[in-house]
């Protein structure tokens, strides 16, 4: 295995990047980056998904160092179920953002940290795709959520404002609190129906950037190497020595990128770092 190992920090994002079609660690993929931690390197993700879905989609992975979750607003070390870090929002910005939502109509859901555990507070009416959503989440002892009666309120431990709906819908949200200082927003479509979309409200300063370096800063490493597929991966690319998008990246993220490499679907980022330490995987 080449020296290269050690001083590289490879971070690769999840859903679009290091999952494949079925939002699934292929049994390939699992097999290489366990024998790629055994052999050393630095390896670990990155992602806007919580503990919640992130332990079980990664259980057949051996991953020894904390990954960067909810797009850096949190650090988790999953051997040990705890957080390292949080970011959270300062009240008088969460009751104002909250307050300018409550104007147009539209129902978030809002995370928050109470008593070391993830909690998600949303309110009725919810669209299918936020029935689904949360059916598909239920029941973790990572994350719990809680209905509210009445209108949504700011939470000085909130640390992510989440709406999925129409993508035009959620362009409204985002120009209505652009003028709105203390947060930083993410607006994207989704990735296999682009009529839809998905829109987080972080606190100011966070990303998944800013969690990296950190990370990269704790374990000294002297080249950072990122993976990812779409627009929220930017920040991240920015920051890297070196930057690959997936084949099946947004163009926008390609032009970011360092270069191109071989798709989820083809375990291309397994692949690519096997290849790049000379580890044979056929």
């Amino acid at each position: 295995m080449s020296q290269r190992k050690f001083n590289t920090l490879y971070v690769s994002d999840l859903d679009g990047t290091l999952l494949n079609e079925k939002s699934r660690i292929s049994a390939l993929t699992a097999r290489t980056l366990n024998r790629l931690i055994d052999n050393g390197i630095c390896f670990t993700i990155a992602t806007a998904r919580t503990p919640a879905t992130v332990v079980k989609l990664m259980n057949e992975v051996r991953l020894n160092l904390p990954v960067v979750l909810m797009t850096g607003a949190l650090t988790y070390d999953i051997a040990r179920d705890k957080y390292l870090s949080v970011s959270s929002f300062d009240i008088d910005v969460s009751a104002c953002l909250m307050d300018v939502i409550s104007q147009t109509g539209s129902s978030p859901m809002v995370y928050y940290i109470d008593n070391g555990l993830l909690h998600v507070a949303y309110r009725r009416p919810l669209s299918n795709r936020q029935r689904f959503f949360i059916s598909q989440r239920k029941g973790t002892p990572y994350k719990r959520y809680v209905e509210v009666r009445g209108s949504l309120s700011a939470r000085k431990e909130t640390i992510l404002i989440f709406f999925m709906d129409v993508y035009e819908r959620l362009e409204a949200i985002y120009d209505a609190i652009s003028c709105i200082e203390g947060h930083c927003s993410y607006l994207y479509r989704d990735s296999l129906l682009p009529e839809l979309g998905y829109l987080e409200i972080y606190p100011s300063g966070t990303s998944k950037a800013d969690a990296i370096e950190q990370l990269a800063v704790k374990l000294d490493v002297s080249e950072i190497v990122a993976f990812g597929d779409n627009l929220n991966d930017i920040p991240m690319f920015d920051i890297a020595q070196r930057a690959y998008a997936v084949e099946n990246a947004v163009e926008e993220l390609k032009d970011y990128s360092t270069d191109i490499i071989a798709s989820n679907i083809e375990d291309g980022v397994a692949r690519f770092i096997a290849c790049e330490n000379g580890l044979n995987i056929e």
